[in-house]
């Protein structure tokens, strides 16, 4: 859970804990002086966690920082709000997010330390304690991300998301808001998967019914958009291809006031392809978006490492070209499906194979003896030749076996440099 964040009353946006008044509708903002009338602060959960104060407030609930009473440590405490206490539905939804969260552990997954009651009887989730802000706040400010941040930011969300998979958790309601960006004292951020609270765990009951809509409409997988039942892991790929978009336009994939109509056209089309809203972005990275985000869920990448490794080789690609500088990821997977395989390398040739390409053949015997044999057959032709043209009719008569002996010469010597020049066979 976050720490320091000032919330709107009205319209319910979150904002850094230095914001006076809403900039959306000039909202005061209370954070944490709401705490001054909340009966839970001072309260000690478990005999360990002594809530302090309010670091924020969601649909369901507030978040409070607490203290150990022992160890000089800080979480996050979330609780249930009293109207749904009372209401089986949300109270399901509640100790489901629990449940799901504490199954997954991983550098990238929100930490859940316990789970304990408050005095009223209400659940509470004991975490520990964020310090940054959720990606969606950032994208108040910022709009968009550049290329190098928003596939850093995703791949680190797919590494979390297959840990939940891997035990059989699919997190259902992936969306800017619910990933949170921890700075890092080395740079760079640390992204924490939050908020398993409509999650669908396969070995336990269904908390929704066949036909029920769960999810947030502009990152919603088409299947869950439609209700169809056996939704898997491939609709938390499709929901961060959704992301991912967002992080690199500016805007989500289907962009509308109305969720009803949102809800209509991730159902029924197809996302527009990210370099039809801005160009300028490489066509690499928009055929993994397509993957991600392609409607048929047998179609799509089949899972979030799968996602990964594209990012993953994206990253390396590109900062191989030096067309950005991205951060290098912590593991390395081999490309599928959206980039060829790279050519493999033609072996070096070795020093004797560049001999014989480079150094003259030495003349064999077959070679010489051809030579002299044609040269031999030249010689006598151009003989003959002579006597002809220096003799008259009575000496070429009188000479005529000699001319015949010189001809027959001529044809054997070059029968015999024919033969020679003949290729060997093996």
């Amino acid at each position: 859970m976050l720490a320091g964040v000032a919330r709107c009353s009205a319209c319910g946006s979150e904002y850094p804990p230095d914001y006076n008044v809403c900039p959306k509708d000039g909202t005061p903002l209370g954070g944490r002086a709401a705490a001054d009338d909340d009966p839970l602060v001072g309260e000690v959960l478990a005999g360990s966690f002594c809530i302090v104060g309010v670091v924020g407030e969601g649909g369901m609930g507030r978040v409070y920082e607490a203290e150990h009473v022992r160890l000089p440590r800080r979480f996050a405490v979330k609780v249930i709000a009293e109207q749904f206490a009372r209401h089986q539905e949300a109270m399901g939804r509640f100790e489901r997010e629990a449940q799901a969260a504490a199954r997954v552990h991983h550098p990238n997954v929100l930490d859940v330390v316990d789970v304990v009651r408050a005095k009223d009887g209400r659940p509470c989730i004991v975490t520990e304690l964020l310090e940054g802000e959720e990606l969606g706040m950032m994208l108040e400010r910022t709009r968009r991300l550049p290329i190098a941040e928003a596939v850093d930011v995703v791949r680190q969300a797919c590494l979390g998301l297959a840990a939940a998979h891997a035990e059989g958790i699919v997190h259902r309601d992936l969306k800017p808001s619910n990933l949170f960006l921890c700075k890092r004292r080395e740079g760079g951020h640390l992204v924490k998967v939050l908020d398993f609270g409509v999650a669908k765990v396969t070995d336990g009951a269904a908390l929704t019914r066949a036909g029920t809509v769960v999810g947030t409409p502009a990152y919603m997988a088409p299947e869950q958009a439609r209700g169809l039942p056996g939704v898997d892991a491939r609709a938390d790929v499709y929901a961060m291809g959704a992301v991912l978009h967002h992080l690199l336009t500016g805007r989500p994939p289907f962009d509308d006031d109305e969720p009803a109509r949102i809800l209509m056209r991730v159902a029924t089309e197809r996302a527009a392809p990210i370099r039809r809203v801005d160009p300028a972005l490489p066509e690499e990275l928009e055929l993994i978006v397509a993957g991600a985000m392609e409607p048929d869920p047998a179609r799509r990448f089949a899972s979030a490492m799968e996602l990964e490794s594209q990012l993953v080789a994206f990253a390396a690609d590109a900062a191989h070209a030096g067309r950005a500088s991205l951060p290098q990821p912590a593991a390395t997977h081999s490309p599928t499906l959206v980039d060829p395989l790279p050519p493999v390398p033609a072996a070096p040739a070795s020093p004797l194979a560049v001999a014989r390409v480079s150094a003259p053949a030495a003349p064999t015997t077959a070679s010489l003896a051809g030579t002299v044999a044609a040269a031999t057959a030249a010689a006598l032709a151009a003989l003959g030749a002579v006597i002809v043209l220096v003799s008259d009719r009575r000496q070429l008569d009188d000479a005529r076996w000699v001319i015949v002996a010189v001809l027959a010469s001529v044809v054997a010597a070059a029968v015999v440099a024919l033969v020679l020049a003949l290729p060997k066979r093996a």
